[in-house]
């Protein structure tokens, strides 16, 4: 779908899939039978809840890491302009379903002697970026509460 805004449409589209991999769920927390008559539905609640923080997880840790990929790995420094090579830096940040691992690329500048991360350097700096649709704080590794 490339950098294009999502549709109500495309979003309705992602929900039936994920939607469709509940049957695949249950299969794996009940076996091929289901769930017993003993199951009830705070239990059943529960494995849909981890499938949830699942599927988030796997979605953020492979749109990041796609994203960090399309950047490259030289990096101009936001002070110098000196050129520097990222390497990837292992994180985990707190999504609004639960953690995910992010590996951020981390430039080290020699002539300024500084450490930077192209992707907030690639924002105005000092500026909290905001969830798109929930006017939440991207606040790095804290957890941002949910908006109804």
């Amino acid at each position: 779908m490339g950098s294009r805004k999502l549709t109500a449409d495309d979003l309705e589209r992602i929900r039936m899939v994920a939607k469709q991999w509940g049957k695949i769920i249950v299969r794996q927390a009940f076996g091929p039978d289901g769930p017993g008559l003993d199951v009830d539905l705070v239990q059943m609640e529960a494995v849909a809840q981890a499938a949830v923080q699942g599927l988030a997880a796997g979605t953020l840790e492979s749109a990041t890491a796609q994203q960090a990929q399309a950047m490259g790995t030289a990096h101009a420094c936001p002070t110098c302009s000196h050129v520097c090579t990222s390497t990837p830096e292992p994180r985990t940040i707190q999504g609004l379903d639960g953690p995910f691992e992010h590996t951020e690329p981390a430039c080290y500048c020699p002539t300024c002697r500084r450490d930077f991360f192209p992707s907030a350097s690639a924002s105005e700096a000092g500026q909290a970026r905001l969830h798109a649709e929930r006017g939440i704080q991207d606040r790095g590794s804290e957890c941002p509460s949910k908006v109804p």
